[in-house]
């Protein structure tokens, strides 16, 4: 393939003609175009104009949001259709996220273990998909906000909690922990904080530091992994310090927080565009004419919602200055968020990407190397996808324009001319010309 190729272990890029080619689910061979040998049976394509990159990782995955894209109306999350409509629509959202260019996906929290079936679907070929790490339910403490059976809904005497799973004590955290894993799940998460997109974080954590360390540590002796709901500062520190593998949104990350996640060698899930749209609808609402219905469960009067509206804006621009500083740092940062609601549709993906460079001001290199190098790290193939070198995984996005000056370009299907899984065509609209020698 003739392409502009980049050297994506630095901001640096040639402009030389390269080829890369490919032989079975591999890169074989990348280098000036005239060095790699043509033979009769190879299908050639000219990328004159397009960009050559490896394929992203969605690492915030909520398979089943969006079940009738008009937000959720049942009593929890996971709850508001059938398991099996949710497990179509799980389907459908991994096939579109892999024709956006994610041929990667890291699950987070979801009801009826449909993260594993989703898995194995993919796996035996049932499903068109992309490579994935099955998430868990989400492990809460009784109280908390997302403790959806014993607050909000309690009368209603549900049995199914959906997405959630309420724990404990150390004992019942480590069950729970043993049980998720056991289940399939790659990854299990935990309600560490609150906080985050339409809330506050209030500095606590939900559970005590011996429920959060039993739970981890039964996950990492069953070869599995832990992410963790953390927007406080506090909720931050003490999983980074618990040996969590994954932190969400780290709202109130600071130096002490950085500090203790490079210790851990964890990675941090940003995911701050569910927070930016929140406020874009939030802050133009006309709250006396129509209430938002942004509530934790009760009645809030216009000037409560108000208030803590303006305390969602005081944290999310604290996190655009702290989240610089913290990938500054060096810490590992990748791409997600909660995709799969009216405001943020599955698909609607690379708006996050342009945030983090028209907001934050990061170049699009780096928040590109977080969708690719830092997401095959995340998931296990740090040495086998993530980059473009001869060995690795052809795992492959073909775009027209230049993604390093213009993110934005990937976000358009149109753009978007080719993906290829493990060397196969998932989409192909380019042109084939003949090979030559």
């Amino acid at each position: 393939y003739d392409i502009t190729y980049g050297d994506w272990s630095s901001d640096v890029c040639s402009s030389d003609l390269s080829a890369v080619a490919i032989a079975g689910d591999r890169i074989e061979a990348v280098g000036p175009d005239a060095s790699i040998e043509r033979r009769p049976q190879d299908e050639e394509y000219d990328l004159e104009g397009m960009s050559l990159m490896p394929g992203m990782v969605q690492a915030h995955f909520h398979s089943h949001f969006g079940a009738f894209g008009d937000g959720v109306t049942a009593p929890a999350l996971g709850l508001e259709a059938a398991p099996g409509y949710l497990s179509m629509l799980a389907a459908k959202n991994a096939e579109n996220a892999l024709l956006c260019g994610f041929t990667g996906a890291v699950g987070s929290s979801n009801a009826h273990v449909i993260d594993v079936s989703l898995k194995e679907a993919i796996q035996a070929g049932f499903v068109r998909g992309r490579r994935y790490l099955a998430g868990s339910r989400e492990i809460v403490t009784t109280g908390e906000y997302s403790d959806y059976a014993n607050n909000r809904n309690f009368f209603m005497q549900i049995g199914n909690t959906g997405l959630t799973y309420a724990v404990n004590g150390a004992e019942a955290g480590r069950l729970a922990g043993r049980t998720e894993a056991g289940r399939g799940c790659d990854v299990v998460k935990i309600s560490a904080g609150p906080g985050h997109g339409s809330s506050p974080a209030r500095d606590v954590m939900y559970p005590t530091t011996e429920e959060l360390r039993a739970l981890v540590e039964a996950v990492h002796t069953l070869g599995k992994r832990v992410r963790a709901h953390a927007p406080s500062r506090t909720s931050i520190l003490e999983c980074a310090r618990a040996g969590v593998d994954i932190i969400d949104h780290a709202d109130r990350i600071d130096e002490e927080c950085v500090e203790a996640i490079l210790d851990a060698d964890a990675t941090v899930v940003p995911s701050m565009l569910w927070s930016a749209r929140f406020l874009e609808l939030a802050e133009s609402w006309d709250h006396e004419a129509t209430p938002l219905p942004i509530s934790e469960g009760f009645p809030e009067s216009p000037a409560e919602v108000r208030a803590r509206i303006a305390r969602v804006r005081e944290d999310y621009e604290y996190t655009c200055e702290a989240m610089v500083a913290a990938a500054r740092a060096g810490v590992r940062m990748v791409v997600g968020d909660d995709f799969g609601t009216p405001i943020m549709p599955h698909g609607d993906y690379i708006p996050e990407m342009e945030l983090y460079v028209k907001r934050l001001g990061l170049a699009p290199l780096e928040v590109i190397r977080w969708a690719t190098l830092h997401g095959a790290e995340l998931m296990g193939l740090g040495e086998e996808a993530g980059l473009i070198e001869a060995g690795r995984l052809a795992d492959l996005v073909i775009v027209d324009g230049d993604p390093t000056i213009d993110i934005g370009c990937l976000g358009d299907r149109e753009n978007l001319r080719a993906v290829l899984l493990g060397g196969e065509w998932v989409d192909n609209r380019l042109n084939r010309q003949a090979a030559q020698g």
